[in-house]
Order: structure tokens, then sequence, then C-alpha cells
């Protein structure tokens, strides 16, 4: 007999097609819950920790704009620019400079998209 894992619910079942479709395509993402204060992040996958060097305990439930990556350089305008994306329901592509865990900077392409 196969093991359950979790809720049974219909948000659930979305958010599981949504990590198989981008782990998939070798993607580094996070999802985030909107519902929340701060849209918090609720997962992150292998892709995104390796990318930025912090593990998934250290990411679950900061917020999605990512505050814990920037750094110095990271421009006011492209953090707004994040989180005018968010509060949208258009899809943005966003260029922002962030801070890797060792503190090595990146400029990282991040396509904001919203579900609902």
């Amino acid at each position: 007999m196969p093991v359950r894992r979790g809720h049974v619910a219909p948000q659930n079942t979305f958010l599981g097609t949504i990590i198989r479709k981008f782990e998939g395509q070798n993607k580094k993402f996070i999802i985030a819950n909107a519902r929340v204060q701060n849209c918090a992040i609720i997962y992150c996958n292998d892709g995104f920790c390796e990318m930025t060097g912090f593990s998934r305990p250290d990411v679950m439930q900061k917020p999605c704009t990512c505050d814990f990556l920037h750094g110095p350089e990271t421009k006011r305008h492209d953090v707004a620019q994040i989180a005018q994306a968010l509060l949208g329901s258009e899809e943005r592509k966003v260029e922002v400079t962030y801070y890797h865990k060792n503190g090595k900077v990146d400029l990282f392409r991040i396509p904001c998209v919203l579900f609902h």
C-alpha cells in the first residue's frame, strides 16, 4: 500500500505539479505563500540552495523577496521591481544583484510569476 504524505488537498497537488514541472527543467526556484505576511517561502529546490549557498532550513519562512541575499551592490530599484511584480499579476523578469552566503556577488535574472 502506498504511503500518503501530508494532506490530500487541491493546493497540495497543485504545488506538487509545479515542483515536478520546474524540477524537470533543471530550474532554480522558490515557492512562497502569498496569503501570509511577507509572502514566506514554503519551498526551495536544491538548485536554489546550490546557487545561493543557503540550506533549505536557512531559506524556509524567509520573505520571497529574498532580503537575506541583499548586499551593498543590490539596487533598491531592482528590489522594488520584484516587490511590484509580486503585488501585480503579470510576469516580469528582473535582473538583480544578490549575494551568495559566502559573500560572492552574482547577477541573477529572476522571472517573477504569481499563481492564483
